[in-house]
């Protein structure tokens, strides 16, 4: 536990250690965020390179710490440097066309499950074929990293939100996996938060750097990982405290996950594109009710801690029950929420309006 503590906290000196000299470099290069006052509150110039120092510190102890005869560890450090290219490159040159990004993202996720240890295919097949299970099984655990991925990159539109929530969520499982016995995961699992940390050290009040696509991503896709590998380790040992992993998870990324899903599920009935931002993910509709950017951060994971608290006390229960109870949480708050805002910003809001209007938009 002692190494995973130092490392936490070195990947977080190195982390903060470096930004000084990304914001002078941007400001010498002029890059900074773009001044979207639609979906965006700062009108200061503020870098965005801030994942530059996540990737710096999270690189550098991983090469310390890494066993460089363990095939996962090289799969996990190759694929979110994928995924940190990736978000670097629209960063610096804008954003990349959704099937470019996609293809990309996807080539960093099956690095990652091809060639990681993972052991989930016979849990997520129910077909008696080994190799179509297993084709199966890389398909399902690409296709949930990349939800994970897309859902930090859309919730990054508050200083401290997804660096907030990533940290936390990757104490825990790491914490976990030191008590599964996975020193080496768990130490990716403190480094990436600790090197977040020092990130968020400049990033929280005043925002004097952002994450940007690159950090957002790397946190996305390394949690992703940590995620699938406490999935898997807790599976097929008999110490793992919980009984119901998968829903350990679901719960630990409660925010995100019903933040992405809601978004394309709403902008798909809109007939919008799927992957242009707007005005509609949770932490704009919060800020909508007059919520200051840090009360907004606090509220969410407050949420996600009663979450994950409810799904521990629940655990002996049944999982369809967990889970309905789960489905139920997130439906009266988003119902809450919309029709709260809704009243707030316009006068003769119903509560129909919910279903007719935000839902199915029709006005």
């Amino acid at each position: 536990m002692v190494n995973v503590i130092f490392a936490y906290l070195i990947s977080g000196v190195l982390s903060a250690s470096v930004i000084p000299w990304i914001i002078s470099f941007s400001l010498k290069l002029k890059l900074f965020d773009v001044q979207d006052l639609y979906r965006k509150t700062h009108v200061e110039l503020v870098s965005r390179m801030g994942g530059i120092s996540i990737f710096f510190g999270y690189f550098l102890i991983m090469q310390v710490y890494a066993d460089f005869n363990n095939i996962d560890l090289h799969a996990l450090i190759a694929s979110s440097s994928i995924m940190f290219l990736l978000g670097l490159k629209d960063d610096l040159l804008g954003g990349a066309a959704p099937s470019e990004k996609f293809i990309i993202q996807l080539l960093a996720a099956l690095v990652l499950v091809i060639f990681s240890n993972l052991d989930l295919d016979i849990y997520l097949c129910l077909i008696d074929v080994p190799s179509l299970c297993k084709l199966m099984g890389f398909g399902l655990l690409a296709c949930s990293l990349l939800v994970i991925v897309n859902a930090f990159n859309f919730i990054d539109g508050i200083n401290g939100l997804a660096g907030i929530l990533g940290v936390l969520v990757n104490l825990f499982l790491g914490s976990c996996l030191v008590s599964l016995g996975d020193d080496e995961f768990a130490i990716s699992a403190f480094v990436i938060a600790g090197s977040t940390t020092g990130f968020l050290i400049y990033n929280l009040i005043p925002g004097k750097v952002f994450m940007g696509d690159s950090g957002a991503m790397l946190i996305g896709l390394t949690t992703g990982a940590i995620c699938l590998r406490f999935i898997s380790l807790s599976i097929n040992s008999n110490e793992s405290p919980f009984s119901s992993p998968v829903l350990i998870i679901i719960a630990l990324l409660i925010v995100p996950i019903f933040d992405v899903l809601r978004i394309l599920f709403i902008r798909s009935l809109h007939g919008k594109p799927l992957l242009v931002g707007d005005r509609n993910h949770i932490h704009h509709r919060l800020r909508d009710l007059g919520i200051r950017d840090f009360k907004v951060v606090q509220i969410l994971v407050v949420f996600t801690i009663i979450t994950v608290s409810l799904v521990i006390l629940l655990q002996n229960a049944n999982i369809v029950t967990i889970s309905i109870v789960l489905t139920l949480l997130c439906i009266f708050s988003n119902t809450a929420l919309t029709y709260y805002r809704g009243r707030r910003l316009f006068a003769n809001y119903k509560f129909s309006d919910i279903l007719f209007i935000d839902t199915l938009n029709r006005r």
